[in-house]
């Protein structure tokens, strides 16, 4: 009985020092991406905590975490992906499985911070998997969001707007999660949105997206400042709207950086909008400051990319000799670390600079390599699907044959003395009055591919509005076709069709098929195939089909309505020219 009242006096007593902890840890999580370098300074004092009670090996391992994103925000990728190898296998070996999917993340992002994107995916790949897999709503969001976000830069476009769709859907789950370790805030997401956007050329979309995610989420520090330099770039790119006060705020905000990695990678950013609107001497002014940084800090791709823009601005504003040695030296170092998609950037760059010097053969030639190195790059990139298709293979093949070794051993091994239940539950109870906090809620997994066409459908609805994709739905009248030729209709529209299209059957036994990433022009050309593949089933009749539009305030039912509409319009239009012809 006094065993049981110690007990209960110490849980009493380290409850509220563990709960501050948290509290410390929440703080450090949440200045990480506004101000890194404060996040790195109250890391390093947390660490050195002994009294009055030592970190738990969770605390320490989160606090390893934080450290690691820290150091991938100040440029130090090296000395991340180090914390990440070393935090992820201590996780391992502590049982504490659920920290590793944060650590592959922390591993992946510095890779791709390199632009080593063929290392990068396999990573994100398998954080992806277990985060799902242990139920990490942070973890899950996270990875998404960088797969996206490299998916953007390789063109893999599909991929991406899926990613960061289903990352934006689930950001809300975090919030739920029983344990924080580390989430980037929501207008990352979707600034990587914004982005791939702007690669899709909707500039006006992507512009509108981020300033109303500015307004709602109000981010400061650095968050702030990365958000107006992207948002003032979309504004030039939209053309119809000023981006002078823009670049003017975003100026104001370059002193909440603390770091000289940060401001270099800032005025970078910044001589693009410069360049864009020929203030060309600025924009120099501010890469060279740039590049004397990336040298000085060894910064190999960022020296790179700095070296291609400050080469573009030169040889724009006139100075051939100062340009060519800097974009020789960008080449050289593309083809040494066989950066194929910065070396396309390189030859395009030569490549217009001689055809408005007219001189074609020169202009020609660095197409030549241009197509070239991107070939290069859609073959490493190829070989990197296959390495993360074959690793997929080979731990399925690994989880089934220990899943067949351990399933006759689960059994009664989980007996519990009545004092460390009673234990237990004091703490429970002690914190949960702390900290205040529901921590019951289920974390919503993610959609698998095995969903209900219903589902499918309306999730792709949602996510093409959300995203601004077109999205076009055909409605094709099978009435004439016998019942037992239905299914060769079916297989000969699924043979036609692509993989993410949706083909499926409505209650009035309609044939319906939507067409993500599809614009009126492509559904037409579509038609015309149905109907020639239709033609030989339809004794004799002509086939009814009915189209419409995705727009933001429809709904599956409006874009059936409409189709419907359509189909009748086209139907008597014809009815119309046969009668026409036949008198």
């Amino acid at each position: 009985m006094i065993f049981r009242i110690v007990v209960l006096c110490l849980t009493f007593w380290l409850a509220p020092t563990w709960a501050n902890t948290q509290d410390k840890l929440d703080t450090i999580d949440r200045l990480l991406y506004q101000y890194p370098t404060q996040a790195l300074n109250k890391i390093n004092t947390l660490e050195s905590i002994t009294s009055p009670i030592k970190l738990t090996e969770a605390d320490k391992l989160r606090l390893s975490l934080l450290r690691c994103e820290a150091f991938l925000q100040l440029g130090e990728n090296e000395a991340a992906i180090n914390i990440a190898r070393m935090s992820e296998a201590k996780a391992k070996i502590l049982k504490l499985d659920q920290a590793r999917p944060y650590f592959l993340n922390c591993m992946a992002a510095a890779f791709s911070n390199y632009g080593d994107y063929r290392q990068a995916l396999p990573i994100l790949d398998s954080s992806i998997m277990l985060s799902r897999e242990l139920e990490q709503p942070q973890s899950l969001v996270n990875g998404l969001r960088l797969r996206g976000v490299i998916d953007t830069q390789i063109d893999s476009y599909s991929s991406a707007f899926e990613d960061l769709g289903l990352a934006s859907d689930i950001y809300s789950d975090t919030q739920f999660q029983a344990v924080n370790w580390v989430l980037p805030p929501k207008i990352s997401i979707t600034l990587a949105i914004s982005q791939l956007l702007a690669k899709n050329s909707e500039f006006k979309p992507a512009y509108q997206l981020l300033e109303k995610a500015i307004a709602r989420d109000d981010p400061i520090g650095k968050v702030r400042l990365t958000a107006s330099i992207q948002v003032a770039k979309m504004a030039q790119l939209n053309r119809a709207i000023s981006s002078d006060q823009l670049i003017r705020e975003a100026k104001k905000l370059l002193p909440e950086l603390e770091t000289a990695f940060e401001l270099a990678v800032s005025y970078k950013d910044i001589a693009q909008l410069e360049y864009r609107r020929e203030n060309y001497t600025q924009a120099i002014q501010l890469l060279e400051i740039s590049l004397s940084t990336f040298i000085k800090q060894k910064s190999t791709i960022e020296k790179l990319r700095t070296q291609r823009l400050l080469a573009e601005v030169l040889l724009t504003s006139g100075n051939q000799v100062q340009a060519m040695p800097l974009m020789n030296q960008a080449i050289a170092t593309g083809l040494q670390t066989s950066k194929y998609h910065e070396l396309v950037l390189c030859y395009q760059v030569l490549s217009n600079y001689y055809l408005h010097l007219g001189n074609f053969e020169q202009a020609y030639h660095y197409q030549v390599l241009k197509f070239g190195a991107a070939e290069n790059a859609y073959n490493f990139i190829k070989d990197t699907r296959l390495q993360q298709l074959n690793t997929r293979l080979s731990r399925q093949q690994v989880a089934s044959s220990v899943m067949d070794k351990h399933r006759p051993i689960q059994a009664s091994q989980t007996q519990f003395k009545s004092e460390y239940v009673l234990l237990t539950l004091f703490i429970l109870a002690a914190l949960m009055t702390i900290r205040q906090k529901r921590k019951s809620t289920k974390f919503a997994q993610a959609p698998k591919t095995t969903s209900s066409p219903e589902h499918r459908i309306d999730k792709l609805i949602s996510h093409s509005k959300l995203v601004g994709f077109p999205l076009s739905l055909i409605l094709i009248d099978s009435r004439h076709i016998f019942h037992g030729d239905k299914p060769l209709l079916q297989t000969r529209l699924e043979n036609l069709l692509r993989e993410q299209d949706i083909i499926t059957t409505t209650i009035d036994e309609e044939v319906m098929i939507l067409l993500p990433h599809t614009q009126e022009k492509g559904t037409l050309k579509i038609i015309e195939q149905i109907r020639e593949v239709m033609q030989p089933l339809q004794q004799g009749n002509r086939a009814n089909i009915g189209y419409s539009k995705l727009q933001q305030q429809d709904s599956l039912k409006t874009l059936i309505k409409r189709a419907k509409v359509k189909q009748l319009t086209l139907k008597s239009k014809k009815q119309t020219h046969v009668t026409t012809e036949t008198v």
